[in-house]
């Protein structure tokens, strides 16, 4: 500019007022305190305080947005000149006060007892430095007998750093903090536990047992079954199922061989309250005892975003008695005290009723107990990602999480319930599907999270870097990808605009895209694999509308048909044959992400509802490996997902838990000698995933840098346990497994 030339050119003199930058808010407070030039009264309650909007506006946004807003109501004060705001929600007037002075001097000073006060309406103001320290004094001054009354702050788990905290703490003293007068307040859930032997009573661990209780809860509350207070009005009265859940007993058919007559009590008991509801498929006990080992201990409070549910976890739980323990947990983010009794289920006579969903062993083959340990999770949570089956391996290529769309490629293998990493594509896709044919690897558009690609790349069998393939003829993302007959098909797709019609075919000996015949409705998102002969497109999106029909088409006669509808029209649905059946996958409805399923029977030629996922997954991807449909990724509704999960063909529900195999890594029963373990399971971002998590070479397995003594929590179902494990049991509150070959 002409000025700054002019600098240049003849000199200039700066001076940088010092005095003016300490006296600046001084002299604003003072005028404040006369009232001099206030331009904004703040109401709370029956008290005005008077303030300059600018000041007020620069330490809150909420203020700020306040004063911006024309359509505010105003209303007049004193002469009728000076705006008054009234500030509701339960703000205490001198927090208020106090935030206000913070604003004129940058200096607080707040008496202890108003610390959660003024936390609280700094909150609500926005004020992120003051929130920040008043969290960092909480957390400091900390007790058993003030952390409940910390951990029910309105808006803590929106403060990650606090509310770890703060949950750490209690679970390092929740000995004491269950003695607490917030403690014993807080509603009480009363649950009890049916067990067939003393033995196995005195093997349950309260951490597991903890976490299984909660997730009942959370089904019951999440699928309305039953409502906060309906959870509230009676005990409740539990059984271990093969799908390694709890389920309620008043589900057992008349006549079920677990039908005690303390169950039959309780079913009577059920029936008179107006919460009773339809009755559920019923899944039997498992006959052989059961270990189900969690990855996470409660005090391990580094979870990856995947895992961090702060509305829904255990915060603290331990033994109060003989077969009682006591837990506090997060139902929807509301504290909750539960109480948790086993009980002694002597069955009635042997019924002679046939349950078919019942297994059965020969006793001599009964030598041990079933190990059941987490299916081990990704490196980090994503959806939109590409899946394939690869020489018994489930593939993983791209996807996207919060922030960014990913090259990451890894493979999970069954037999060992490990994930490896694999070579990274060249770009990053995100939105993208992948198929394989004769070992090789494609990757079909998707998008860079800024726009639609076009590029195809692919992964020969056995090397070490992707090669790029001809480019799509139009560019797209969230387009269906499936291998039929020696072609890759790319199906549908979004151009950035629309849910589109066009489709392509790769033929690979040519390295050229073919177009085929366009889809019957344009669609993205769509579920698309081969089935019989054909390729199917099912429900996606044509641009803002859920779709819930179906297309297929027939390459013998070039040509798509129209299908048998969905039950629910649903975009980003997983879509995989298995067992010679179309089963669609989760999916959102525009609204929410599902956790129902569909099955598709060419006999009947019509879709049936199937069972539901443990987990809620949008833009979620299905793939067969080994006998077995995966659910993996997605959006939950609340969080991108870094689990997946699988239908359990022995009791046709999804599962998050895999039986160890004998002579995998991993732990083993029989060996709870105190052995060191061979093997190294590797946290992903200070999280461990399941037993096996991610292994990188030959490395020892570890979890977390900690011993696997101080990892492991153990629930077990029915039967009695070995007499070396019942011993170990008894060296302490908490049975401890060991990591073995």
């Amino acid at each position: 500019s002409l000025a700054d030339d002019a600098m240049e050119d003849c000199g200039f003199l700066k001076f940088t007022d010092n005095d003016l930058k300490s006296s600046f808010l001084q002299t604003l407070a003072t005028m404040r305190k006369h009232r001099l030039f206030c331009d904004v009264i703040l109401n709370v309650g029956n008290a005005d305080i008077h303030a300059h909007r600018n000041v007020l506006a620069c330490v809150s946004p909420y203020l700020m947005e306040l004063f911006s807003a024309e359509q505010e109501t105003q209303s007049g004060s004193g002469d009728g000149s000076i705006p008054s705001y009234r500030l509701n929600g339960g703000m205490c007037k001198i927090a208020l006060q106090i935030l206000v002075d913070y604003a004129y001097t940058a200096t607080l000073e707040i008496p202890d007892v108003l610390v959660k006060d003024v936390y609280l309406a700094a909150w609500k103001l926005r004020m992120d430095r003051v929130v920040n320290e008043c969290a960092r004094h909480l957390i400091e001054e900390l007790t058993p007998e003030s952390c409940i009354e910390t951990r029910s702050l309105p808006g803590i788990t929106k403060n990650k750093a606090f509310v770890i905290a703060v949950d750490s703490f209690i679970a390092k003293e929740f000995a004491e903090v269950n003695q607490s007068p917030g403690f014993l307040q807080l509603p009480c859930v009363q649950i009890e536990v049916l067990y067939q032997t003393k033995q196995e009573m005195s093997l349950v661990t309260h951490n597991s047992l903890a976490r299984l209780v909660l997730d009942w809860m959370k089904r019951q509350l999440s699928e309305d079954a039953l409502s906060m207070p309906h959870l509230l009005e009676r005990n409740h009265l539990l059984y271990l199922a093969l799908d390694n859940s709890l389920q309620d007993c008043s589900d057992l058919p008349p006549g079920h061989e677990s039908e005690s007559e303390l169950v039959q009590d309780y079913k009577r008991l059920v029936l008179k309250c107006p919460s009773n509801k339809a009755r559920r498929k019923c899944l039997a006990a498992p006959i052989r005892p059961r270990v189900l080992i969690y990855s996470r201990d409660i005090g391990d409070r580094e979870e990856v975003e995947g895992n961090f549910q702060p509305d829904w976890s255990v915060l603290g739980s331990i033994k109060v008695a003989e077969n009682m323990f006591v837990s506090l947990v997060t139902l929807d983010g509301a504290l909750t005290r539960i109480s948790i009794q086993l009980r002694l289920n002597l069955p009635a006579s042997v019924s002679p009723i046939h349950t078919p969903d019942a297994l059965t062993l020969d006793p001599k083959e009964v030598d041990g107990p079933e190990l059941f340990c987490e299916v081990a999770a990704m490196s980090g949570p994503k959806c939109g990602l590409g899946v394939a089956e690869l020489d018994g391996k489930l593939l993983v290529c791209g996807g996207y999480d919060r922030g960014e769309c990913l090259r990451l490629v890894e493979a999970y293998c069954p037999d060992t319930n490990v994930w490896t990493q694999c070579p990274n594509m060249l770009e990053a896709r995100g939105r993208v599907q992948i198929a394989v044919i004769a070992g090789t690897t494609f990757a079909v558009g998707g998008s860079n999270g800024t726009t639609e690609l076009d590029t195809v790349e692919c992964l020969p069998a056995g090397d070490a870097a992707w090669r790029k393939c001809c480019r799509l003829p139009l560019a797209r993302s969230n387009a269906g990808v499936c291998a039929l007959n020696g072609s890759i098909y790319c199906i549908g797709g979004w151009n950035g605009q629309s849910g589109i019609r066009q489709c392509d075919a790769l033929n690979i000996e040519e390295d050229r895209w073919q177009s085929v015949p366009p889809l019957i409705t344009g669609r993205t998102q769509a579920g698309v694999t081969a089935f019989r002969g054909k390729v199917w497109a099912v429900g996606g999106s044509d641009a803002w509308n859920c779709l819930s029909s179906c297309e297929l088409y027939d390459p013998e006669v070039d040509q798509w048909a129209a299908a048998a509808s969905l039950l629910t029209a649903r975009r980003g649905c997983g879509l995989a044959e298995f067992n010679g059946r179309l089963y669609a996958i989760g999916g959102s409805d525009g609204s929410h992400s599902l956790s129902t399923t569909e099955i598709y029977d060419e006999e009947t030629k019509a879709w049936t509802q199937g069972p539901n996922l443990t987990t809620p997954r949008s833009n979620v991807s299905a793939v067969v490996v080994k006998d077995k449909l995966y659910a993996v990724g997605g959006f939950s509704g609340k969080t991108f997902l870094n689990t997946i999960e699988y239908l359990d063909p022995n009791t046709n529900e999804w599962t998050t838990f895999v039986a160890q195999k004998p002579g995998n890594p991993g732990v083993s029963v029989g060996e709870a000698n105190g052995k060191e373990t061979n093997g190294m399971i590797e946290g992903v971002n200070g999280s461990t995933n399941g037993v096996n998590g991610h292994r990188n070479g030959d490395s020892d397995v570890i979890i977390n840098g900690k011993s696997m003594e101080e990892k492991l929590s153990i629930v077990l179902g029915y039967n009695s346990f070995g007499d070396e494990a019942i011993n170990e049991a008894h060296n302490g509150d908490e049975m401890h497994e060991i990591v073995s070959n």
